[in-house]
Formats: C-alpha cells, sequence, structure tokens
C-alpha cells in the first residue's frame, strides 16, 4: 500500500513524505493500515530499487494489497501525480477507502462541484464478472470508474478488457516504469477511416497503427504516446490532441465527399494542421477563390484554342495569362512547381473538391 496512517492519525503518503520520518515511525511502530488500522512498516526505496511502499507481517490484514506488483503500485503513483496537475482544485488521494461501495479506489478525485471519479489501474487479470460487479458498484454510487490497464496486458484477449472498450468506447494502456510514462490509446474505428489511414490520406500524423479487429466492436486503432499528452475531459474520457485533429479531419472528409462545390473555410480547417499559414493564404485559398469565380475558365481556354466551335475570347486569354504571371511570383517566393505539387496532394481528392485540384494542376501545366 501507499498510504499510511501516521501516529497524529493523518495519512501519509510513501512517494510525499520524507524517507527519514517514515523510517523513524516504522521502528516505532507508529505507522497504521487505514484500512484495519493494525501496524505496517515501510518497505522498499530507491536503496532497494523498489517502490517505497508500506505493508503488514504477512496476513495481518484482509484488506492488504501486499502481493501488488510494482508495476501497479509505481502506476497508482503516476497517475495521482497526472491527476493532481490536470485537476488542481481537486482533491485527489490514493487508496481512497469507499464505504459506498465498499472498495479501495486506486485514485480517487473529488472536484469542488460534487463529480466523484475512482481510476483504477488494472494490472492483475480481472474475471469479467468480477469487473461489471465493481463498474455497477461504482456507477450506483455515482461515481464515475476509469479503468486504465498495465500494459502488461495490452496483448491480452481478455472479456473484462472488451467490456471496458464496449462501454467507453476507448482503453489507456500504461507502462509506469520507463522515465516518461508511455501509453497505448487504443479504440475502434469505421472500415472507410482505417481505409483512409492505410491509404496515406493523413501523412503528416502520428498515424495510428491498425489492430485488426477489437472485439466485437470493429477495427481497431492505436496511439502510443508519452501519457503527458493526455487528459481527461469534464466527464472522465479520455482525450488525445492527435485522436480529436484526426477525427475532426475524418469528419470533414465525409462532408467534403458529399459536398456540391467546395467551401474554403472547412478546406482551411482540414489543411491547417498540414500546412502553414503562408501556403494556405498565399497559395490554396486565393486558387479557390479564382475556381469559384469560373470553374469552367480553364477547360474553355483548353478547348478554345484548337476547335472552331469553341473560340478562344480574349477576356479568358488574359485572364489565364494573369494567372500564369501570378504562379510566376509565386515562384519567385520559394512556392515552385514541385513545392505547389506537394501542397496539392494535401488536398483530399474527393467530391469537388477532385475538380479544383484538375484545375489547379492544369494551370501549373499552362505556366510550365
Amino acid at each position: 500500500m501507499l498510504v499510511a496512517y501516521g501516529p497524529d492519525g493523518r495519512p501519509a503518503i510513501a512517494e510525499e513524505t520524507p524517507l527519514t520520518q517514515l523510517q523513524s515511525w516504522s521502528h516505532g511502530r507508529l505507522l497504521y493500515c487505514p484500512n484495519c488500522r493494525g501496524i505496517v512498516h515501510v518497505r522498499g526505496g530507491a536503496e532497494k530499487r523498489t517502490q517505497l511502499h508500506f505493508a503488514h507481517q504477512k496476513g495481518e490484514c484482509a484488506w492488504s494489497t501486499e502481493a501488488e506488483s510494482v508495476r501497479h503500485m509505481r502506476g497508482k503513483v503516476v497517475l495521482a501525480q497526472w491527476l493532481k496537475e490536470q485537476f488542481p482544485t481537486a482533491q485527489v488521494t490514493l487508496e481512497e477507502r469507499l464505504p459506498e461501495p465498499n472498495r479501495i479506489a486506486d485514485i480517487f478525485v473529488a472536484h469542488e462541484d460534487g463529480r466523484r471519479w475512482a481510476i483504477e489501474f488494472q494490472c492483475a487479470p480481472l474475471e469479467i464478472e468480477e469487473w461489471k460487479h465493481r463498474h455497477e458498484a461504482y456507477r450506483k454510487a455515482g461515481i464515475i470508474d476509469t479503468w486504465i490497464i498495465g500494459t502488461n496486458r495490452r496483448e491480452k484477449q481478455e472479456a473484462f478488457i472488451e467490456a471496458v472498450l464496449t462501454m467507453a468506447r476507448e482503453i489507456l494502456f500504461l507502462d509506469p516504469q520507463v522515465a516518461l510514462p508511455r501509453v497505448w490509446l487504443r479504440w475502434p474505428i469505421a472500415r472507410v477511416v482505417a481505409q483512409e489511414w492505410q491509404s496515406g490520406g493523413q501523412r503528416n500524423f502520428r498515424t495510428p497503427t491498425l489492430d485488426g479487429w477489437v472485439g466485437r466492436l470493429g477495427y481497431g486503432a492505436t496511439l502510443i504516446s508519452s501519457l503527458a499528452e493526455v487528459r481527461l475531459d469534464a466527464q472522465a474520457h479520455i482525450i488525445h490532441p492527435v485522436r480529436m485533429t484526426m477525427e475532426a479531419q475524418m469528419q470533414l472528409l465525409q462532408t467534403f465527399s458529399t459536398a456540391s462545390t467546395p467551401d474554403a473555410s472547412q478546406l482551411e480547417a482540414y489543411l491547417r494542421p498540414n500546412v502553414n499559414d503562408e501556403a494556405l493564404h498565399s497559395v490554396i485559398l486565393p486558387l479557390l477563390r479564382s475556381y469559384l469565380l469560373d470553374p469552367d475558365l480553364l477547360r474553355r481556354y483548353n478547348y478554345g484554342r484548337g476547335l472552331e466551335e469553341h473560340p478562344l475570347s480574349e477576356s479568358d486569354r488574359q485572364r489565364v495569362n494573369k494567372a500564369c504571371e501570378w504562379l510566376g511570383t509565386l515562384t519567385r517566393r520559394g512556392f515552385t512547381t514541385e513545392r505547389l505539387q506537394d501542397l496539392l496532394k494535401e488536398i483530399p481528392y474527393v467530391g469537388p473538391y477532385a475538380a479544383f485540384v484538375g484545375y489547379v494542376e492544369m494551370l501549373i501545366a499552362l505556366k510550365g
């Protein structure tokens, strides 16, 4: 366990209380179990290369967690610190004994507005019925339970992991024993999303790996990152900025495929994570505005040069020449033909946006 009561009756947290003080209390048999009030002793520490913790004499307490792994103890400390940094006004406690639902939460978060969360770090196997019992007990007590799984179970096909994924539509695996705690965020995705990622449609992201089927939920995606990149929202849902951006882009992509005409603001939102402001506002958006004014301009120009039934107007000629001159100024600013072609690859080739890409490609060819 990571929390004991000192001689003053106040909780003493292993990682937050001076070691010399804990050792003094331990030698004086002045540390007590917060559950059974039996005597506990300080164990581990840097010299022994194990997590500092408290322990009963063997078999003393039915609530004892002495058998827990170093991974589990370390994970609770890491997660508690992670939560304190996110919610500085909340009360974050380790190994909180909850009379209702009569459980010890690995980490308990009490918010000022009355929200209560139990964060469980599960490193050991867990039967599905036991997980359901714990989950339902927390919910009946008005406590949101969030389950984070030890990375030692990441490759295991366990029913309770699938149950967590079904409930929350996401699951987080944690390795707390590396210098920068590492996480694997896994969630189910639709087949069309998997196909888009496999096709390289989101080249400049840390694209998630595809895990095949996730239980019975469909394709699975996994993002690997540091714990520091992950946050919880107001309902204790897991938030990862890369996932949020990618999912927003996929929603835009679906909108693009059914649109009747390109939309400048939506295209800007889609491209912004991959394309800098200069390229957006000096190249792509001006080209789109030009296209929207007269989508058929370059088609008329190309056909009109050699066909009697499509005579080329002087107005069209001047407009195309002016556009080619403008492209020339862009070249002098560093937007070479190759760079322009790379920018076009960032534009989704779907719906009316495919016609816009064709328009720009034709203009580049005319300039050349």
